[in-house]
């Protein structure tokens, strides 16, 4: 074997160990912080588990601990959604506004944008036009 084939080797061994000891290191701190396998799927950690685990709750409290979250969570998720829109709403008077001071050729490029941008960023929504219509 030749020294530049030895190197490339050990090049490899050294680049595979160190992934290895780095997701070894990532499972040890989700575990130390309660998230288990959880933060290796993408999952949140089971707060009320982990909670309920800590807390050394009675059954009454667990059962209070796992409605409380719940309503939270409906709260979170119904702020969010109201965020979505008015971000939409924003969005969409600022690509209208900025359309409005356009020639005519900058427009088409500023479509072309606007369709780079939802393709690498923002989902696609059929039901808005995010103040984008042909006549800009």
């Amino acid at each position: 074997m030749s020294n530049r084939a030895r190197a490339v080797a050990v090049l490899i061994a050294v680049l595979i160990a160190g992934c290895l000891i780095g997701i070894l290191g990532f499972h040890e701190w989700a575990e130390s912080y309660g998230w288990g396998h959880d933060a290796l799927s993408g999952r949140r950690p089971d707060v009320e588990s982990r909670f309920a685990q800590r807390l050394e709750l009675s059954p009454e409290q667990q059962k209070q601990l796992k409605e409380i979250l719940a309503e939270s969570r409906r709260q979170i998720d119904a702020t969010r959604a109201e965020m979505g829109k008015k971000f939409d709403e924003i969005r969409a008077d600022t690509n209208t506004r900025i359309a409005a001071i356009l020639t005519g050729e900058q427009k088409k490029k500023f479509e072309q944008l606007l369709k780079e941008a939802d393709v690498h960023g923002r989902p696609d929504r059929d039901d808005e036009d995010h103040g984008r219509s042909s006549d800009h």
